[in-house]
């Protein structure tokens, strides 16, 4: 194993595709379409309910025409493992989803995680368990299953009446999803805004065995669902996929949410500087220093939650070796208002970053800033796979770099001038 794990008590890929050359532009080209736009190539459905209209995947009941039970259309491509899904939908009324790492169990009959897909604002985001467990997270909470199947709401990825005003989901129109699965660690987004977070470390009994539907999956089908009941319309298009490839272990809560036991500050100057409150690391930003992971990580991602109280500067530091200080050598995801996914290269980490972007030790984001308003969380996602570096702001791709030296180091968390705050701080071992 190439990095050492610790485990807090209530613990339990965004994976590199390993980039040949640092590219002058993010783009999707590690997205693959998998529905052509035309016909239900490579999909699978019952033909009385499902069909292409007008370029997009239409399922559709009437009274006349009912469905014999949920029944889904099922991607015939091969098995979802690890995974970025983004696909659009649009529903008129009735209940529909998106199966993921699902087992069929029957013809067009299947069973598994489902991305909860209604017209109904506070609901639709939400994850079930389709043919298993039930419901599984609500919209806006983050979860842990244990091994006996015990469900905790261990914090919030979002506060679903801010949800609601921010107008996360539109109504009867065209919605986004973005699904992230990295081995027993889940998430949701839908228009940009997280709705759920789940790390499931359910076991189940026999996974090949597809009428053992109680537990964890790690891998299965992707599948379109029309739900038995009323007459209804739903409708899929955009649906691209990228495959993952790294071996994800499982993921470790870094922050429980209550204390820092894990974590210690730079030092005694450092002793106020960090605290806990309402489950959020909260950060003064003076005087100037970190909180540190008192273990040892060396291939990783990194995903957590961020907010600026006020404009001003802070960071994630990765692979932080040698003696504390101000400040140690280290690969700086940059924390500063604006400037998320910048790089910051302190005391000569060996890496490869883009020469056309890159002064000195900075090399500036890829794209404009995507980041929140002051006061609104952002999500922070730092892959560090062997040599690769991927840094992520709100799902876009922000920077890049490769040949990184690799060794175990601390995770820091900077104090640097301005107050910010840090939630659902989970890491998922590479090995």
């Amino acid at each position: 194993m190439r990095y050492v794990q610790f485990m807090l008590a209530s613990a339990a890929a965004l994976v590199l595709c390993r980039p040949a050359v640092i590219h002058a532009q993010a783009t999707d080209e590690q997205f693959v379409s998998i529905f052509n736009g035309t016909d239900l190539t490579g999909w699978d459905g019952d033909p009385r309910l499902w069909s292409v209209k007008d370029g997009v995947i239409r399922g559709e009941t009437t009274a006349e025409n009912p469905a014999q039970g949920n029944t889904f259309c099922v991607w015939r491509g091969g098995v979802l493992r690890d995974f970025i899904l983004k696909i659009e939908f649009r529903i008129q009324s009735g209940n529909s989803g998106i199966q993921y790492r699902s087992v069929e169990f029957d013809k067009w009959r299947i069973g598994g995680y489902q991305a909860e897909v209604e017209d109904t604002p506070g609901k639709v985001g939400f994850l079930y368990h389709e043919a298993g467990r039930g419901w599984l997270v609500n919209v806006g909470d983050s979860m842990v299953i244990d091994a006996e199947g015990n469900m905790n709401v261990v914090g919030k990825v979002s506060d679903v009446e801010a949800l609601k005003q921010a107008g996360y989901y539109k109504l009867r129109d065209w919605n986004e999803y973005i699904i992230i699965a990295q081995g027993n660690y889940i998430r949701q987004y839908l228009n940009g805004y997280p709705t759920m977070a789940l790390i499931d470390n359910d076991r189940v009994t026999d996974p090949k065995d597809p009428n053992d539907r109680k537990g964890a999956q790690r891998e299965g089908l992707l599948a379109l669902q029309i739900h038995a009941g009323p007459p209804m319309v739903v409708e899929f298009r955009n649906i691209r996929l990228r495959q993952l490839t790294s071996n994800f272990g499982n993921a470790v809560r870094l922050f429980n949410g209550e204390n820092l036991d894990g974590w210690t500050p730079m030092n005694d100057s450092n002793k106020d500087t960090f605290g806990v409150k309402d489950g959020v690391i909260t950060d003064t930003g003076q005087p100037a220093g970190y909180l540190r992971t008192t273990a040892d990580f060396t291939s990783y991602l990194l995903h957590l939650q961020m907010r600026h109280v006020a404009e001003g500067n802070s960071g994630v530091l990765t692979r932080m070796t040698g003696p504390d200080k101000v400040w140690p050598k280290s690969i700086e995801a940059q924390g500063q208002s604006g400037a998320m996914g910048d790089i910051w290269n302190i005391d000569e980490v060996k890496m490869k970053v883009d020469p056309a972007r890159t002064s000195g030790r900075h090399t500036p984001k890829l794209h404009d800033s995507n980041e929140r308003p002051i006061g609104e969380w952002n999500d922070y996602e730092i892959t560090l796979d062997g040599g690769n570096l991927e840094i992520k702001v709100n799902n876009l791709l922000q920077n890049l770099a490769s040949e990184c030296e690799v060794v175990p180091g601390k995770i820091g968390l900077q104090a640097e001038g301005s107050p910010k705050e840090f939630r659902n701080i989970v890491l998922v071992p590479i090995d």
